[in-house]
């Protein structure tokens, strides 16, 4: 599996979020969440898991076996939720 990204967008979002797609591609290596996420363009998903210490979420669409990141922030209260009633034990797993 490989994965790319918009290196417009990768350097926004370390500015924006301080999260870089680059390391956020560790959330979808490592048995995220995985959610729905609304596109009328093309199917995509959210990817929520832990990342230095946080739980991230991060949008993405697959092309063929190319992981397209589209955005990564902060997990939503209700997606961290999830996740660690997912994976009972709390907080994020390092």
């Amino acid at each position: 599996m490989t994965f790319e990204w918009d290196e417009a967008k990768r350097q926004a979002m370390i500015r924006k979020h301080r999260i870089d797609l680059a390391d956020a591609v560790e959330v979808l290596l490592n048995d995220p969440m995985i959610l729905p996420a609304h596109s009328d363009i093309e199917q995509r998903f959210i990817a929520v898991g832990p990342l230095a210490g946080t739980v991230v979420a991060v949008v993405y669409t697959m092309r063929g076996n190319t992981v397209r990141m589209i955005t990564a922030r902060r997990a939503r209260k209700d997606e961290q939720e999830r996740y660690q009633t997912l994976h009972a034990g709390g907080g994020p797993r390092d």
